[in-house]
């Protein structure tokens, strides 16, 4: 995914006007004043908000994506992993709080096909990689193979959401670096052998 200098402001721009404002703010109008351009210079760059709202998604994917490749996760353990996995996410969301707006908003585009699809492919991805993070670390006998992975993958999966709009709801009142590490921990001690 490369986006331009120019592209990256009205991202950052946008993440800024839904975090305070909501989804229904995100206007071209607010963006153009937000970024300091015209309304038709952010044309120039997007051709609609839709477009918009879907690099904010398609750059949540490409990060997930960085995360687990091959190169990185090769030769490490489970935990090593899902310590990586955690640390990302919640450096993420912290570095862009915003995004949560956008990433956790299922509910809101839900009668938008092309959102409801690129939320829907968000959740499967990491659904999968987690799955197969799960499967993998049974295989190697690091982790309880009594436990069903798609339900682990769900344990994991909801519980950083849940701790993630939390942060949010008290308006970013708590260090979420602190919580994502408790509960990181948690989840290891709860997988690990």
């Amino acid at each position: 995914m490369n986006l331009s200098k120019r592209q990256k402001e009205i991202i950052e721009a946008s993440l800024e006007i839904i975090g305070e404002g909501g989804i229904q703010a995100l206007t071209i109008k607010n963006i153009s004043k937000n970024v300091g351009i015209s309304e038709p210079a952010i044309y120039r760059h997007f051709e609609s908000k839709t477009q918009i709202l879907l690099s904010i998604l398609d750059y949540f994917i490409v990060n997930n994506k960085k995360i687990i490749q091959k190169d990185l996760i090769e030769n490490k353990s489970i935990s090593e992993i899902i310590n990586l996995l955690f640390d990302n996410f919640i450096q993420t969301f912290i570095t862009y709080p915003y995004l949560i707006s956008v990433i956790f908003s299922e509910e809101i585009f839900r009668n938008e096909p092309i959102f409801k699809n690129k939320s829907s492919q968000i959740i499967n991805e990491n659904f999968d990689m987690i799955t197969q993070l799960i499967k993998k670390g049974q295989e190697n006998n690091e982790i309880h193979k009594h436990l069903n992975p798609q339900a682990l993958a769900t344990v994991i999966m909801g519980s950083l959401r849940l701790c993630v709009k939390r942060w949010q709801m008290s308006e970013y009142d708590f260090d979420l670096s602190k919580e994502g590490n408790k509960l990181k921990k948690t989840i290891l001690k709860m997988l690990l052998k």
